[in-house]
């Protein structure tokens, strides 16, 4: 092993040079070691790695120094991972600088990352795929006016990458049955949606109605309690006797616990047994005696509800203590009714005891495991209650009981209980009995709403025979409705005579075996869903060439781009004339498609992965720590960033708005949450804050910040690298094996600088730590929830969770730092101006994002040229964000088939 040190020296020195060659627009970068170095290598490595001498069969005398192969790649890669494991040099050898080291792994470890994506660059071919998830399920509810669940279909998504990629989107055999049982699963809704279209369903319940049942509760209680106090008195009483005083003296030995000393009455003479006043025989029947004599708190809260003014005229919400009284009202919607969009109303209010933070109510179905679906704010007072409305969709999965009971609820009481219960024992301290009454339910109903247009889903208008069993068209009829629906279904491609004949013949025969005519017409409509036609974006090339989209084909393109479901009839048009092809028109349709509702199907999904906000459902909040985010507040921080962007590009404002700006866009929730005044309703909106302020931009945004935590502490490094792959594209190499773990100072008592500091003590870790720390550090006055903080502890946890006293740490945040190579800050403030500064930085990354998700297929240096011009176009617009968009799309990138 006397090699390693000369070996690793001379690596140094070579591997400096990779990359330094520029490269030329569109030309692969070439990861290159300058042939000056060849001899040096030579000089010092050839003893022990030359041709037969080379010890473990490793040579250097013929390792190219150009990475072009997989087989050099993995040579080098052999280096790279010998030094992060420090195999090399070995232990008595003298070792590299830590600083140098550090260099040589951040060089080499670059340079393979930029090889891989040379070697694994497609050259800008496009996969032919299938439909994704969520394009498949927008498809349907446009074809037919449906909502199906797609969970059950294959994942969209490889390793990493966006959902539109080709190369991850393929279909097996197997999955045919799958979009088979789907699309039946989709024609029976549209044919209920149909039957039902003009039927009127209307359910209203008053919210005094639970008080007559409250009020017997109450009465009950009380019984049981005055029951319960005879049964302890006369157990209480037989344990005083001095007969039974040995008995229990050895009782109270085993049972020091007074409740649990009267389980056991049974062994002392005398005394009563607990069904002799009323109670239920059976295992539990002492514990429910103690109970009802020891709860007085829950007696005496429902009799300050009973108490309250409204409480003939509608509910108060109250919050769970173990007992469920109005802790959330529900009503079930009844199950003959058919499935289609409905609307919910509530007409409610809050008391004069409302705090800001108490003023709002959660919506949704299944009260004790469902989803939290929105969340309103309760502006109308008792004198002016006002009426909130809310859209819901019933479909065919809501079957189950609960899943057609809808609920209300006071926000953050019910969804975890330790918390209702801490807010209990608040208001249990202030007034003796519990929490204030501050939501008023007058009344809530639900109604289905019809389409007053009558306008039909496309696919259903195509048919335009009729669909219940009482029709009996001719099979000429039959196959036109067919044709019709397919060609519709097939984003205006006409299927082949022999595949039509082939439909009108499951139809006839499905007839012949006895089925009726709509049973007959969906088992054929079901082929066409599960058809390649419907299921892939296709785009063939016979012979393997670029060539430009036809019209159709652009038109599909652009909308699924921009939509994320098919071409509409105005855009089919266009294709059909020849026009979409024009530059100008191609330009003046993206517009329109960007400003149609359903561009929500490009911006939803684009940010979602673009900005990893996957991880906001990675880890669950520790809420002790921070009660106050709850799933309402986490489901208001996430829509934040949606509504933020969606802004932007509705505005066409500029994309640096996203790095720093004196607006942020937030409802009643988000507003109370960050303590920003006099914002109300559930409307999301553009709001101005101060200048000092850490909102304004994706780094002061709750949602950001909790998915780099781990929902009980921040994680710096998470966050750095997050900065680094996001805003700053350069994202840091992946981690390499072996290395020491951060977690292996888990039990020690440092400061989150102290303890980062440590870590980069090892050159390995070093490496992508100089990067990462500094960012991450400068953003820790953010905790693990996105507020604010100027001070941090660390505590340590023994058994059972419990605290070790003495065993913690306290400390004041210092945010300042210095970017690796790079300026210095003094807080976050300065750190938030810097990366804003970055916005070319920020803009190529976008619009290499952009690329990937637009054309279905990884941003690689073929695409150079675009991401210039697209930089270069936006930079004029003050990096107006349709300026991206319609840089992409006129681009002959887009309107090339490669």
């Amino acid at each position: 092993m006397k090699y390693a040190l000369r070996f690793a020296l001379i690596l140094w020195v070579t591997v400096a040079a990779i990359l330094s060659e520029p490269s030329v627009a569109g030309e692969p970068p070439r990861a290159t070691i300058p042939a000056s170095h060849h001899q040096v290598l030579r000089a010092h490595c050839q003893k022990c790695h030359a041709k037969s001498k080379a010890e473990g069969a490793f040579r250097i005398d013929d390792l190219p120094l150009t990475i072009t192969t997989l087989e050099t790649a993995e040579r080098w890669q052999k280096i790279l991972n010998a030094l992060n494991s420090g195999e090399m040099p070995p232990e008595g050898e003298k070792q590299l600088e830590n600083e140098v080291k550090a260099d040589l792994l951040d060089q080499l470890a670059n340079t393979m990352v930029a090889a891989r994506k040379t070697l694994a660059d497609q050259g800008g071919v496009i996969t032919m795929r299938r439909l994704n998830r969520r394009e498949y399920r927008n498809s349907l509810r446009e074809l037919l006016g449906v909502e199906i669940n797609v969970s059950e279909l294959p994942s969209d998504v490889g390793s990493g990458g966006f959902d539109t990629v080709g190369s991850n989107l393929f279909m097996s055999g197997n999955q045919f049955e799958q979009y088979l049982a789907l699309g039946r699963e989709g024609l029976d809704e549209a044919w209920e949606r149909q039957a039902a279209a003009t039927s009127q369903h209307k359910l209203r319940q008053e919210g005094e109605q639970t008080t007559p049942l409250l009020r017997k509760l109450h009465a009950d209680e009380l019984d049981a309690r005055r029951r319960g106090d005879l049964w302890v008195k006369g157990v209480d009483e037989a344990a005083a006797r001095s007969e039974n005083a040995a008995i229990v003296a050895e009782l109270r030995k085993e049972f020091p616990d007074e409740s649990i000393f009267r389980r056991s009455w049974a062994k002392i003479p005398g005394a009563p047994s607990p069904e002799s006043f009323g109670f239920q025989t059976g295992e539990n029947n002492a514990d429910k005696a103690n109970r009802a004599s020891r709860n007085f708190f829950l007696h005496a809260y429902h009799a300050k509800y009973l108490a309250q003014p409204a409480v003939d005229r509608g509910a108060y919400l109250t919050i769970n203590n173990g007992g469920d009284f109005n802790s959330w009202l529900t009503l079930n919607v009844p199950f003959s009714w058919p499935v289609g969009e409905y609307v919910v109303r509530i007409r409610a209010a809050h008391t004069e005891h409302a705090t800001p933070e108490r003023r709002f109510i959660e919506f949704g179905i299944h009260p004790r495991h469902g989803q939290v679906i929105s969340t309103h704010e309760v502006t109308g007072t008792m004198d002016h209650p006002q009426v909130i409305e809310i859209p819901l969709v019933m479909t065919r999965k809501h079957s189950d009981r609960n899943d057609r009971a809808i609920f209300i609820r006071e926000k953050g009481t019910s969804d975890h209980i330790e918390q209702s219960r801490r807010r209990f024992n608040e208001g249990v301290k202030e007034n003796g009995v519990g929490p204030e009454f501050v939501l008023w339910i007058d009344w809530m109903e639900i109604e289905r709403v019809n389409d007053a247009s009558g306008k039909l889903p496309a696919g259903i208008a195509t048919l335009q025979i009729g669909l219940d069993d009482k029709s009996n068209p001719s099979p000429d009829e039959v196959r036109q409705a067919i044709e019709r629906f397919a060609v519709e279904a097939f984003r205006g491609k006409a299927p082949s005579t022999t595949y039509l004949d082939r439909l009108a013949e499951i139809y006839q025969r499905r007839r012949t075996a006895g089925d009726k005519h709509a049973a007959a017409l969906k088992e054929s409509l079901s082929v066409v869903l599960a058809s390649p036609m419907f299921l892939y974006l296709a785009e063939p090339t016979p012979d393997q060439q670029r060539r430009a989209l036809t019209s159709q084909e652009l038109a599909t393109r652009l909308s699924y781009f921009l939509w994320g479901s098919p071409p509409d009839r105005e855009l089919r048009e266009l294709a059909q004339q020849g026009k979409l092809l024009e530059p100008e028109t191609l330009s003046a349709q993206s517009k329109r498609l960007l400003s149609d509702p359903r561009a929500v199907g490009f911006s939803r999904p684009f940010v979602h992965q673009w900005l990893e906000l996957d991880r906001v459902d990675f880890f669950t909040v520790n809420r002790a720590m921070f009660p106050r985010f709850d799933e309402a507040t986490k489901l208001a921080a996430r829509s934040e960033v949606y509504e933020t962007f969606e802004h932007i590009l509705r505005a066409n404002a500029g994309l640096d708005d996203l790095l720093r700006s004196d607006y942020v866009v937030i409802d009643g929730v988000l507003a109370n949450y960050y303590g920003i005044e006099n914002v109300h309703g559930d409307e999301f909106r553009k709001v101005p804050v101060p200048a000092d302020s850490p909102r304004g931009g994706l780094l002061g945004m709750a949602a950001i910040n909790f998915m780099l935590s781990n929902g009980e502490r921040t994680s710096p490094v998470e966050r750095g690298a997050w900065v680094l792959r996001k805003l700053l594209n350069d994202p840091p190499p992946p981690a390499p094996a072996n290395v020491p773990q951060l977690a292996r100072l888990a039990g020690k008592l440092l400061t989150t600088r102290e303890r980062l500091s440590l870590h980069q003590e090892q050159a390995q870790c070093a490496s992508c730590h100089r990067k990462i720390d500094p960012i991450g550090l400068g953003l820790e006055n953010l905790d693990a929830t996105g507020m604010w903080r100027t001070d941090d502890s660390y505590q340590l946890f023994g058994d059972h969770g419990k605290p070790i006293s003495g065993q913690k740490i306290s400390w004041k945040i210092e945010p300042q730092g210095k970017l690796f190579q790079g300026p210095e800050f003094a807080d976050y403030y300065q750190l938030r101006e810097i990366l804003a500064s970055k916005s070319e930085d920020f803009a190529r990354g976008f619009s290499m994002a952009l690329i990937e998700y637009a054309l279905g297929r990884p941003c690689s240096f073929s695409d150079e040229p675009l991401i210039e011009a697209m930089v270069n176009q936006a930079r004029e617009k003050d990096f107006a964000v349709q300026s991206f968009l319609e840089t992409l799309v006129t681009s002959e990138a887009f309107r090339l088939k490669s």
